[in-house]
């Protein structure tokens, strides 16, 4: 009998544990889902997250080496979700916001994992359309401009390429004079 009642609090405490992570994680997707309508003029990145902090109730931690240069930025919003602007804000101050752990972390640059990630990705993409990709050296991050490059070469690749065949030669039964047309003179 013990042993019963042990095994269902064990299921219980299971179930009970995944419901609050399941509603830590949608509590956190209606913070960053709540629309905001803000206006900043040479603000400091510090006091602006702490703005949307207090309005929303999201986790933002920026990385102490960032706190201390604190960048400055001006930026005016009308009606956009709380992750946008948190978007924005890491654009703005050329920055990087990742989750973790249910909260919004903002460091310098993009982790050296996720450009790992992204170039890994881009060379299996490669190798899966047998394109050999002009990927910049490593150590040097991806632009636009190179993804772009590498959209089009992969596009090139996967196209299937249009012959042009020769069609038929037409002979409408006389000989068109110099100045005419086909449909009279």
């Amino acid at each position: 009998m013990l042993r019963k009642i042990t095994a269902v609090m064990f299921v219980v405490c299971v179930f009970a544990n995944a419901a609050v992570a399941q509603s830590g994680d949608d509590r956190m997707f209606r913070q960053a889902s709540k629309k905001l309508t803000l206006e900043f003029q040479d603000t400091k990145l510090s006091e602006a997250c702490d703005i949307v902090r207090s309005l929303t109730g999201l986790a933002i931690i920026i990385h102490p080496a960032l706190l201390a240069e604190n960048p400055a930025f001006s930026l005016k919003v009308n009606d956009m979700d709380a992750a946008t602007v948190i978007n924005w804000f890491t654009t703005m101050t050329d920055t990087h916001a990742e989750l973790v752990d249910q909260a919004i972390f903002i460091t310098k640059q993009k982790p050296a994992e996720a450009k790992n990630k992204e170039r890994a990705a881009l060379l299996e993409l490669g190798a899966l359309n047998n394109v050999v990709l002009d990927l910049p050296a490593e150590g040097f991050e991806l632009t636009d401009q190179d993804r772009v490059k590498i959209a089009l070469q992969i596009i090139e690749k996967t196209t299937p390429k249009i012959t042009d065949y020769p069609g038929p030669e037409l002979n409408l039964g006389g000989t068109l004079e110099a100045g005419t047309t086909i449909f009279g003179k």
